[in-house]
């Protein structure tokens, strides 16, 4: 599996590469975050160092954009990142947030928890489940395709996956924070409107499943 790396810094670029190539990770080096650069190679996994603010952000919503990319993983090391940075970087469509300095135990486990998205790329083998239902509700893992009644219904990529978590625990109420952790990677105790604007969304699209 392929992973992607795109770095301000060259020195941090080199490292993270050296990090993940000595864990048994193929590695992609990119000299810009573009569509065109990522699709060129190929990854499962895009790990962004770029500085906290607008530009980051900005270059993880136009990759998400695209519609091949919408479901790239994407994780982002961020120099300075405090909560609002981190809460900007999901925002725009990163998955999963880490700030440097961080440990390499930490940053590697990120990294394994992201790929588990091949099950959904079709990677997958045979005995891992690749449908989930819930009345007349049938999720499709690995090409990622909802249906109502044997009808396909169009998803984002998070509203898929909270459905897909929903779906995945069917006896068990969840609270907001534990939504959040799951589906997005917040950190505890953020303040986002997030969660309630997924569940009215999926709400309308479900209807009265």
């Amino acid at each position: 599996m392929v992973v992607a790396v795109v770095a301000e810094e060259t020195k941090f670029r080199a490292q993270l590469v050296l990090l993940l190539e000595g864990n048994g990770h193929q590695v992609a080096a990119l000299g810009e975050m573009t569509a065109a650069a990522v699709r060129a190679a190929k990854p499962h996994l895009l790990v962004v160092a770029l500085a906290s603010g607008s530009g980051a952000a900005d270059a993880i919503r136009a990759l998400r954009a695209q519609g091949d990319l919408r479901l790239l993983p994407i994780l982002c090391v961020d120099p300075k990142a405090g909560l609002g940075d981190t809460v900007s970087l999901l925002d725009a469509g990163a998955d999963d947030a880490i700030a440097r300095p961080f440990q390499p135990p930490i940053f590697l486990a990120r990294v394994r928890t992201l790929l588990r998205r091949a099950v959904w790329a079709g990677d997958a083998p045979e005995e891992v489940v690749a449908v989930l239902t819930g009345g007349p509700i049938e999720l499709k893992l690995i090409s990622r395709q909802a249906l109502i009644s044997g009808a396909p219904v169009e998803l984002t990529r998070l509203e898929f996956d909270l459905l897909a978590h929903l779906l995945k625990h069917p006896e068990r109420a969840f609270k907001r924070d534990e939504l959040l952790a799951a589906v997005w990677n917040y950190p505890g105790d953020v303040e986002t409107r997030t969660l309630d604007k997924h569940v009215e969304a999926l709400r309308r699209k479900v209807g009265a499943c």
